[in-house]
């Protein structure tokens, strides 16, 4: 038996699955090993049955509201999780292992551990791999409280395997779970207290939505209760302590009743055995993994709950996606971090939200570069006709150019709505846009067009504001563009009226600098500032090798390059105080550049990329200056040995008087230039494969 495998994926969730049925459409040979149940957390105890019975529910509880309490909506009712489960079993029948072997994928049923660095050990047999992807997701966070018996307690793990809705539940935790769980369950009649610790009921909603799903959630009778610890349990009655600090602040004690409680505070990762002997590194949160989602063990990923802060099924799904690319790529495409992610709560109505909220965004601008934009359902044809206008939408885009930040829904719909705004957030898709694209009538969408309606008409009326306040903000960066423009203008029209060309205007600055001592370090200062200038560097660092030699040349023209590198950096960060690439497509590149500024900046300088360019580019972006500063001199040596050397193979006289030409060369100094050179390819192309590795 052949137990070595190009890829051994551990978890087969979503992005397992994913991941394994990726890796074999691409020619691999793949493990994938299971503990417990096909499908993972999703299939089997998270997504698919939690919305199967939100649908039953709601199903249910519409009828009721038009035909009161009937036989067949009481047997409708109680067939709730029969209904669930039934759904589980025939998305389950699309995840048998026979179906993934199909596609040639091995499926092993059992514990893996780690056994080394290149191998796991599944129930004593060793399975060697080239590539490990983790995807073991994670189980329901626990509370140890006093006096709870086991057997009152819920999680998302067994909750579906009751019989019927228990008459009382006592749900702890507000999050998502909690709340779907809580009107699934209270449409269904159970009788709901909701208790939640933070201050405020659905939190990490906009503020203009969570009075919204408040109110739906207690037209419901569900009870809710903030600020509120539990402290014990005695029998089936739980005790809290609610805190509330608006005001003076003020302690309560509460008591509430209970069949079960359903306990919904958040997730922990499934870490697997065995991560010490692969030399792997983790905290009790995750994984650790890098921007790539490569653990401290660079041929083993971790995705999916284990590893990523948003445990969404797509997001693992999306991520194992990327790997696969990744991986299949050998290090070519990268794994793209600041894609837009929507999150969606399927309540009635349903809530969902992509990128920032408006606190965010204010305090990444500022309250004058961005607008608030708000559209009521009531405003929306589609709403009226199915009299489901107890909705808003809420966007964030940033004045002038419309580029949406975040968008914010409750209403019908709202899952399916808010995939517009993911996709205009991560390709730049503005209102401007949106306003001028035909939605169909009468849908749910056109309220994206109100909003960006809205925008437009609010946009032209504010204007001349708007083009007041960014000249008020950027008035010292424009004057002091207009002075360096002049100036640089002014030195040019110098250099034409006196008919120098470049390498005269060299010559000159050369003949002057050698009339003093203090040659050398005049050479220093001029070509430190000749960033602001715009003067070749090539043709300066070649005449320091004419007028000083090799040596020398090479030594002065190190640390001028330094110190003009300093210059265009400091000219990049002063004009680009206000630019935000990383909100944009090059928004990876930007952050790989801030995280790994040492060797993406030493790989730049070692392929001879333009230097001011880069300099310039480095400060706009913002990156770290000492890394920067440090790889820019290990990264110019070679570089200005170089051209350096070039220089030193010219003959001073025959250079002024007749230009470069092969007679002036000297060939030993120019073949030392030529391999200095490709020296530094050599080794630019090597630090970028160990780079991708």
């Amino acid at each position: 038996m052949n137990t070595q495998y190009d890829i051994v994926v551990i978890g087969a969730g979503s992005g397992g699955l994913t991941a394994a049925v990726g890796f074999s459409k691409v020619g691999k040979r793949v493990l994938l090993v299971e503990r417990e149940h096909m499908g993972g957390e999703c299939t089997n105890t998270g997504c698919v049955p939690s919305k199967a019975l939100l649908h039953h529910a709601k199903t249910y509880y519409a009828a009721k509201k038009v035909h009161g309490e009937t036989t067949s909506g009481e047997t409708y009712r109680a067939a709730a999780f029969n209904y669930v489960r039934n759904t589980i079993d025939s998305i389950l029948a699309e995840e048998t292992p026979e179906t993934f072997e199909k596609l040639g994928i091995d499926v092993v049923k059992g514990e893996a551990a780690f056994s080394g660095s290149k191998e796991i050990t599944i129930d004593g047999l060793v399975y060697g791999f080239n590539t490990a992807i983790i995807a073991t997701g994670s189980s329901p966070r626990i509370l140890d409280i006093p006096g709870l018996d086991e057997k009152h307690i819920l999680t998302n793990q067994n909750i579906f395997d009751l019989p019927d809705v228990p008459a009382k539940l006592l749900i702890i935790g507000g999050g998502p779970i909690g709340m779907e769980m809580a009107q699934a369950c209270a449409m269904l009649g159970s009788e709901v207290t909701l208790v939640e610790r933070g201050e405020e009921f659905a939190a990490h909603e906009d503020e203009s939505i969570r009075p919204l799903l408040h109110q739906a959630f207690t037209d419901l009778g569900i009870t809710i209760h903030t600020g509120a610890t539990i402290q014990e349990v005695e029998g089936s009655t739980a005790h809290f302590v609610q805190t509330h600090t608006v005001g003076d602040e003020a302690i309560h004690r509460l008591s509430t009743t209970f069949d079960k409680v359903l306990i919904a505070i958040g997730r922990t990762p499934n870490l697997p055995a065995g991560l010490e002997q692969a030399g792997i590194i983790h905290d009790t949160d995750s994984v650790v993994v890098d921007s790539q989602y490569r653990t401290t063990n660079k041929r083993v990923y971790a995705i999916g709950d284990v590893s990523q802060q948003l445990k969404f099924t797509h997001t693992a799904d999306d991520v194992a996606r990327q790997v696969v690319a990744r991986v299949a790529s050998r290090g070519l495409l990268r794994v793209k971090q600041n894609k837009s992610v929507p999150k969606v709560t399927y309540t009635s109505p349903e809530v969902a939200q992509a990128g920032l909220s408006f606190d965010d965004a204010v305090a990444r601008y500022s309250k004058d570069q961005i607008m608030r934009i708000e559209v009521p359902f009531s405003h929306n044809d589609r709403a009226r006709t199915d009299s489901t206008t107890d909705g808003v939408l809420v966007v964030i885009a940033k004045r002038l150019g419309g580029k949406v930040i975040g968008a914010h829904i409750i209403g019908p719909t709202a899952g399916e709505l808010i995939t517009i705004f993911t996709l205009a957030i991560d390709q730049n898709v503005s209102l401007w846009k949106l306003q001028k694209t035909i939605f169909p009538y009468p849908t749910y969408s056109l309220i994206i067009k109100k909003a960006a309606d809205q925008f437009v008409s609010r946009q032209v009326s504010d204007l001349k504001t708007d083009l007041l306040n960014i000249t008020r903000r950027h008035t010292l960066k424009i004057v002091a563009a207009v002075i360096w423009i002049t100036a640089v203008i002014n030195l040019h029209q110098y250099q034409t009226v006196q008919g120098l060309t470049a390498t005269d205007a060299a010559v000159q600055l050369f003949n002057f600098i050698t009339l003093t001592v203090w040659g050398p370090l005049l050479y220093v200062l001029i070509y430190a500032v000749r960033p602001v200038t715009f003067f070749p560097a090539t043709a300066l660092t070649i005449l320091s090798g004419i007028f000083f030699g090799l040596v020398w040349g090479t030594a002065l023209t190190l640390i001028a390059a330094t110190l003009a590198a300093t210059v265009a950096y400091g000219v990049g960060r002063f004009f680009g105080s206000n630019v935000r690439l990383e909100d944009t497509i090059v928004g990876d590149s930007v952050t790989a550049l801030r995280e790994h500024t040492f060797g993406t900046i030493l790989t730049m300088r070692l392929l001879f990329l333009p230097f001011d360019l880069l300099s310039y580019a480095a400060g706009i972006l913002r990156a770290p200056f000492v890394p920067f500063i440090a790889a820019t001199f290990v990264g110019i040596i070679l570089g200005t040995a170089t051209f350096v050397s070039i220089g030193a193979s010219l003959n001073l006289e025959e250079f002024i008087a007749n230009g470069v030409s092969v007679d002036l060369l000297e060939p030993r100094l120019l073949a030392l230039s030529a391999a200095i050179c490709i020296t530094s390819l050599i080794v630019a192309r090597g630090l970028k494969r160990w780079q991708a590795t």
